[in-house]
């Protein structure tokens, strides 16, 4: 496992689901987002295009930001107020901090274990193009070999893992938002 942190002065834009606004309109227009009642959306993240093409699910109130290549994914509401700052309009500040990470060519650890174990993370070293599985999000992930496991949160009690919020991050996404931490914070 290694450290990493989101690069400086990541300005991005967010649009809440359940509110009129233009881009949610847009993006539910071209496919990219279903909504399938007031209260339940289907997102179509570059990660659940390419797990069992079933989007990731999201609820009135969570948001919804774009990727680099403008594929949506959402964030759980509580997630993206406890980790973003209002600037105006749909501007908002990422707040960093520090996570841990995990990619191929690291060793086994705890962390990954407990996945595998407990959260149905699958590493699938015969099909490279869809390395890494996991059920998050209502859906069935995917991501290629390059992709890099972020740990946004671990739940310890008395040094025993109970609980692990992650996500795969696609190669390209996570160097242009990501950094590595060479010292501790």
């Amino acid at each position: 496992m290694f450290r990493v942190i989101k690069k400086a002065g990541k300005t991005v834009q967010a649009y809440c689901l359940g509110e009129d606004h233009q881009m949610i309109r847009e993006l539910i227009e071209s496919g990219k987002i279903e909504k399938l009642d007031d209260d339940t959306y289907v997102v179509w993240s570059q990660e659940a295009v390419n797990g069992k093409k079933k989007g990731e699910i999201a609820y009135r109130g969570d948001f919804i930001k774009l990727d680099s290549s403008g594929a949506p994914y959402p964030n759980r509401r509580d997630f993206f107020v406890e980790n973003h700052r209002h600037l105006s309009g749909d501007d908002y500040e990422q707040i960093r901090k520090p996570l841990y990470a995990w990619k191929d060519g690291e060793d086994d650890c705890e962390e990954i274990e407990f996945l595998k174990k407990h959260k149905g993370l699958v590493i699938d070293r015969d099909h490279p193009e869809k390395f890494y599985s996991a059920p998050l999000y209502g859906t069935l992930l995917c991501a290629d070999s390059q992709a890099v496991v972020i740990f946004y949160n671990i739940d310890r009690e008395e040094q025993q893992i109970k609980d692990i919020d992650f996500n795969f991050i696609e190669h390209g996404e996570f160097e242009r938002t990501y950094r590595v931490i060479e010292e501790e914070l």
